[in-house]
């Protein structure tokens, strides 16, 4: 019978084992050798290997630091009883084909992410897309939706991102009394809110202006030169992935935001975890609150 190296560990922990047992640059040359190795069936059956930790899955969705390669599969995810599991997810519908920001991504259950369950909830609670509803003191529902009427997607876009920017930017401490928290649209009419509640009221305007969610993210990301989380909206459109940012009123595509390293993203019918490849010897960005 074959001899298992390492019983019980994953693939990763098994890689790092030899990384870590011999000095650099030799350390990588011994675990890419093992890893030979071990597919050529030295070791015998070995396991999948584990995924990296979901960030920024607690209830009030707040996003941990970037880990750099992937971990062992959330807590709230086993408490849940979902697949541990994920795979990168597919041309068309889910992926689009696109590297978002330059990353890989990994699909992960809804179930590992309650607090945009939570959102979910309460906005289907709140409605706020009625005819005559008061936008501001100008725009109603109705007037908006009239405006984005004969216009291209790209144009809708850019009406929509540049209509929810003109609210004032308000963090959580001030507005609610915790350091995050994800007001649904209702809730951002009143107080207005912080990026990710940007975010938020320009995917259900989108969804409501006939965009579908299988087209679009909300992204949890960090920008590199603020050193800050942040969040914006993604839409997949004629095969490209423009950004809207409520620190911009220009609608880009993704490529041209190379600061932008994304962390997970989600939309109605799923969350992905995304990985970027980084030089070695780069420190982790930690802190920084999101705008």
């Amino acid at each position: 019978m074959p001899v298992t190296l390492f019983p019980g560990w994953t693939m990763r922990q098994r890689f790092f084992a030899f990384f870590r047992a011999f000095p650099r640059p030799w350390g990588v040359a011994a675990a890419a050798l093992a890893l030979i190795l071990l597919g050529a069936g030295v070791s015998g059956a070995l396991a999948a290997p584990a995924q990296r930790t979901p960030v920024g899955v607690g209830a009030n969705m707040e996003p941990e630091a970037e880990p750099a390669v992937p971990e062992a599969a959330s807590p709230e995810a086993a408490a849940s009883g979902a697949a541990a599991p994920a795979h990168p997810a597919a041309q068309g519908a889910a992926g689009h084909g696109i590297k978002l920001f330059g990353t890989v991504e990994f699909r992960r259950p809804l179930s590992t992410l309650p607090g945009w369950l939570d959102v979910l909830d309460r906005n289907a609670k709140s409605p706020i897309f009625s005819p005559e509803r008061q936008f501001n003191r100008t725009t109603t529902w109705k007037i908006l939706r009239d405006r984005a009427q004969g216009k291209s997607p790209r144009d809708v876009l850019k009406l929509v991102n540049t209509f929810w920017n003109t609210w004032p930017y308000r963090e959580d401490m001030v507005n609610w009394g915790k350091p995050d928290y994800w007001a649904v649209p209702a809730q951002f009419l009143k107080k207005s809110g912080d990026c990710e509640d940007y975010a938020i009221a320009k995917y259900f305007t989108l969804k409501e202006l006939g965009i579908s969610p299988e087209d679009m993210r909300i992204v949890v990301l960090r920008d590199t030169i603020r050193n800050l989380a942040h969040a914006v909206l993604v839409v997949y459109l004629d095969g490209e992935a423009y950004v809207l940012d409520n620190l911009s009123n220009v609608v880009q595509p993704h490529s041209r935001l190379r600061n932008y390293v994304p962390q997970y993203s989600v939309n109605e019918n799923g969350r992905w975890t995304h990985i970027k490849g980084r030089p070695a010897g780069t420190a982790k960005a930690r802190g920084g609150k999101r705008q």
